[in-house]
């Protein structure tokens, strides 16, 4: 088993291939690839960056998107309940108005039917004394011709 055998010359030149990499590549890769960990981190540091200032101005738009539903919920209920009020004023406005209406109408009803009752009532004296004298002209054999006779048969009924 020759594998396990220490060899002085071997772990030399092992060394010395090992100091020359080692050199080169401290030399030629390891500050390229520094460059390249270093622009690496900061780019991932500002993409963090990035990503909290996002996160933070989404957070303050969705309070300010949270705010403006709140208020404008407020101003929609203020509306509807100026509204409600407006059309409650309205419909005791318009209660009153119709009222006052019916109340004229039934007025002037009132009246007109007293007066027409009044044009009845004298039409129907002005027929009894007209019925009046015709029998009168019947039994008494006289005749009511002159305009104070039937004056005087019109006062007659009216006085009844």
């Amino acid at each position: 088993m020759d594998l396990f055998k220490l060899d002085p010359g071997l772990i030399l030149w092992t060394w010395i291939t090992f100091g020359v990499l080692l050199v080169l590549l401290g030399k030629f890769v390891f500050p390229g690839l520094f460059d390249s960990i270093d622009a690496r981190e900061k780019k991932i540091r500002e993409a963090v960056d990035n990503a909290d200032r996002v996160e933070q101005r989404l957070a303050d738009i969705e309070r300010e998107h949270t705010e403006i539903l709140r208020r404008s919920r407020e101003e929609g209920d203020e509306i509807l309940r100026r509204t409600r009020a407006e059309a409650e004023e309205l419909r005791r406005k318009l209660l009153e108005q119709a009222d006052a209406e019916v109340q004229e109408l039934h007025a002037r009803a009132v009246a007109r039917i007293d007066e027409e009752r009044t044009q009845a009532v004298e039409a129907i004296r002005a027929e009894i004394a007209e019925l009046v004298c015709a029998t009168s002209e019947q039994v008494i054999g006289r005749s009511f011709t002159s305009e104070d006779d039937r004056d005087w048969v019109r006062e007659l009924v009216k006085n009844l």
